[in-house]
C-alpha cells in the first residue's frame, strides 16, 4: 500500500510542479522520494532483525519527508492535507494515540525545516489545478477504503478464531488442569526421587555423591567471592566397640544423634554429610579458620554430653575432627578432604576426642 500510495503522490505531486520551471535535480528528488524510497524502506525492514519496529520508525520517517515537500513546495492545501492524514493514519492505526504525536511532530518537524530555506511561503494558487485536486481525493479516498477492506478482513479473520477457540476453550482448560496437575505430581515424585538420591536413608543428612558436586560448586563461589571454607571431617572413637559391646542398634543410634547434633546447629548454608560408616564432613563456606575450630570443639563437646542408654549402661561417645581450610590447605575438593583426612589420623593418633587442624610443617603433606 506504500508502494501504491507513494506512486500516487508521485502523480499528483508531479502534476502541480508541471511548468512551473523547477530544475531537473528536483525532479530527479521527486523521483526518488516518490518511486524508489518505498522500496528501499520495505526492503531495510524486511531484513531487520526486528522488522515490526523498523517498520513503525519507516512510518514515522514518512510524515518528515512528505512534510518537507509539502513546505517546499508552498503548503498546497490538497497535497498538504492528502500526504499529511494518509501518513499520520498510518501511525495512529499501528501506535493508537502516541502513533498520532509521533506523526505531529515529525509531520510539524519536517514542515519547519522544508519551509526555511523559502520563508514559509504559500503556494501562490491556493485552488489546486482540477486533475490535481482530483488525484489527490481519489488517492486519498481509495488509501483509506483499503484500509477499511484490510480492517474488515481482520476483523472476521479475528470474529472466526474467536469463535473456535470458545468452542474449545472448555475442553482446553480441562485438558490443561488435567496436565497441570500430572506436571505437579511428575515434579513432586522427581524431587522427592532426587533428594532421596541424595540423602542417606538413616541419617537423613546428604551422602557422599551429593557432596561431590556440591563441594566443586561451593569451591567455585568461595574462589570467585574470595572466601574461606572449611571443611570438617568428623569421625566417631571406638565406632567398633559401640557395635560388637551394644548391637548394631546401637550404633545406628550413635550415628542419628550425631546427625541429628550436625544439622541441628548447622548454618544454612553449610553441607552436612556422611561420607561413609561412621565418618561424617561437613562444608563451611565463608567461616574462617578459627570459627571453624571453635564449631568442631563445641559439637565435639556436646556429643560427649549426649546421654545414651543401652543394656542398662550409658555408651561413652567422642568424636575426633580434623579441618582444612581453603586457600591455605589445597584448592580442590581432594586436595581438601585429602588434608582433612590427614588431621584427622593425627588426631586419633594423639588420643582421640579432639580437633586437629591441617599442618603441613609437621609433615602431613
Amino acid at each position: 500500500m506504500r508502494s501504491a500510495s507513494f506512486a500516487n503522490a508521485f502523480a499528483f505531486v508531479a502534476l502541480h510542479m508541471w511548468g512551473q520551471g523547477y530544475a531537473a535535480w528536483a525532479w530527479v528528488l521527486l523521483a526518488l522520494q516518490f518511486l524508489v524510497y518505498p522500496h528501499l524502506v520495505y526492503l531495510r525492514a524486511r531484513r531487520a532483525r526486528d522488522s515490526q519496529r523498523a517498520e513503525l520508525h519507516n512510518l514515522v520517517l514518512d510524515c518528515f519527508l512528505v512534510a518537507l515537500w509539502v513546505a517546499a513546495l508552498g503548503f498546497p492545501l490538497w497535497i498538504s492535507f492528502t500526504l499529511f492524514i494518509s501518513t499520520a493514519i498510518n501511525n495512529a492505526i499501528s501506535r493508537g494515540r502516541r502513533g498520532v504525536v509521533l506523526a505531529l511532530s515529525a509531520f510539524g518537524g519536517g514542515a519547519l525545516l522544508g519551509g526555511a530555506p523559502t520563508g514559509y511561503a504559500l503556494a501562490s494558487a491556493p485552488v489546486h489545478d482540477a486533475w490535481v485536486t482530483a488525484l489527490c481525493v481519489f488517492g486519498l479516498s481509495w488509501y483509506l477504503l483499503g484500509i477499511g477492506h484490510v480492517a474488515y478482513a481482520r476483523a472476521l479473520a479475528l470474529r472466526a478464531t474467536r469463535e473456535q477457540l470458545k468452542q474449545g476453550e472448555t475442553a482446553l482448560q480441562h485438558a490443561n488442569e488435567t496436565l497441570r496437575a500430572r506436571l505437579e505430581d511428575i515434579h513432586a515424585l522427581q524431587a522427592q526421587l532426587k533428594d532421596q538420591a541424595n540423602r542417606d536413608p538413616l541419617t537423613g543428612l546428604y551422602n557422599r555423591r551429593y557432596l561431590q558436586d556440591t563441594m566443586a560448586r561451593e569451591l567455585t563461589r568461595c574462589q570467585r567471592e574470595a572466601l574461606p571454607l572449611a571443611v570438617m571431617l568428623i569421625d566417631i572413637d571406638n565406632f567398633k566397640q559401640v557395635n560388637d559391646r551394644y548391637g548394631h542398634q546401637a550404633g545406628d543410634e550413635t550415628l542419628r544423634q550425631l546427625a541429628q547434633l550436625l544439622a541441628g546447629e548447622a548454618r544454612g548454608e553449610d553441607v552436612v554429610c556422611r561420607y561413609g560408616g561412621e565418618e561424617f564432613l561437613v562444608l563451611l563456606p565463608g567461616m574462617p579458620g578459627v570459627a571453624a575450630l571453635e564449631r568442631a570443639e563445641r559439637w565435639r563437646r556436646a556429643f560427649s554430653a549426649i546421654e545414651l542408654w543401652s543394656g542398662g549402661g550409658r555408651i561413652a561417645l567422642s568424636l575426633s575432627v580434623g579441618l582444612a581450610f581453603f586457600p591455605q590447605h589445597g584448592r580442590s575438593a581432594e586436595e581438601l578432604v585429602r588434608a582433612a583426612d590427614l588431621a584427622l589420623y593425627r588426631a586419633k593418633a594423639a588420643g582421640r576426642n579432639r580437633s586437629a587442624v591441617f599442618d603441613e610443617a609437621a609433615g602431613e603433606g
